[in-house]
């Protein structure tokens, strides 16, 4: 009998010290990023990149700029209509003001990236890193479309 309670307390003790407490959940992030998404393009070529950056922290955030290990350099632009041509310029920033939203996309802000150091497909994703004028960054995946 003895060496049946000896037997049941090891369980006992091994199915509790294993047990780990759950991880904590992080909060929602207060900057984030939907639907980033570029188009399929070729190595050495050029495309753009379009999201929507969301703002829910207390203080507005000023993106300056990004940057990929696949790319020699990514720029932030806007598309602008002039006398009936389309320009696009180089901005230094956009600002996102806290609650609001700022959009990337066709015919507006946008980023280029630049030299493409690999082919892009469609269904791949690419890293991009976000910069901010504080010195945060921000880590996002973005998804490659097939041309429409």
């Amino acid at each position: 009998m003895r060496s049946v309670i000896a037997a049941f307390a090891l369980l006992l003790l091994a199915a509790c010290g294993g047990r780990e407490a759950p991880a904590p959940v992080p909060p929602p992030a207060a900057l984030g990023v939907h639907d980033a998404w570029t188009r399929s393009a070729d190595s050495g070529m050029v495309t753009a990149v379009y999201f929507t950056l969301r703002n829910t922290e207390a203080a507005g955030v000023t993106l300056t700029g990004a940057s990929s290990p696949i790319a020699e350099s990514v720029t932030l632009h806007e598309t602008h209509e002039m006398s009936g041509m389309v320009h696009m310029m180089a901005l230094d920033s956009a600002v996102v003001v806290p609650g609001d939203s700022v959009v990337l996309a066709e015919g507006g802000k946008h980023f280029m990236v630049n030299g493409l150091r690999r082919k892009l497909v469609a269904g791949d994703t690419i890293p991009l890193t976000l910069t901010f004028s504080s010195g945060r960054t921000l880590d996002i995946r973005v998804g490659v479309r097939a041309p429409f």
